[in-house]
């Protein structure tokens, strides 16, 4: 929650296009258990990134790289200076069947974390999105997901 009221603030004076929380940090402000986030990550246009970058610059981690580079594409940069590092991705795409696929999100809910309204996708949209991404722990949160949704079905009959 700090990583996020440290981070609301800048994006509120730098970012001009819609961004997201996505990845388990936003599982857990959707109100879904999942793993411990050992990280924020942000979706966002690549020039957002890029005006975060320039603004952060004596904070960026460029010693840092994600694994799996070759499965995914973005104007990367890592943050250490936050209680928990924040992962910009720029523009993501991820890799399906030999050709890049914009990761975009189509629905969006508003958490508030101390008095910010951080956008995160949807439960279902985080689902795709995860499912999208295919690796194993994304696809065991997407399966997290679908117990919630089945879940909060269930009350609502």
């Amino acid at each position: 929650m700090a990583t996020l009221a440290g981070l609301v603030p800048l994006a509120r004076a730098c970012f001009r296009d819609p961004w997201w929380v996505i990845g388990s940090a936003a599982m857990r402000l959707a109100g879904i258990d999942g793993p411990e986030p050992n990280d924020v990550d942000l979706l966002c246009s690549v020039r957002d990134a890029d005006v975060l970058a320039q603004a952060w610059t004596a904070h960026r981690d460029d010693h840092y790289r994600p694994a799996e580079d070759g499965r995914f594409r973005s104007r990367f940069a890592r943050f250490a200076h936050l209680p928990m590092p924040l992962e910009v991705m720029g523009g993501l795409e991820v890799r399906v069947a030999d050709a890049w696929q914009p990761v975009q999100v189509a629905s969006e809910l508003r958490v508030e974390v101390n008095g910010h309204a951080i956008p995160v996708p949807t439960p279902s949209e985080q689902r795709r999105i995860l499912l999208l991404f295919g690796r194993d722990k994304d696809l065991a949160k997407a399966q997290r997901i679908s117990a919630f949704l089945a879940t909060r079905e269930h009350h609502v009959h």
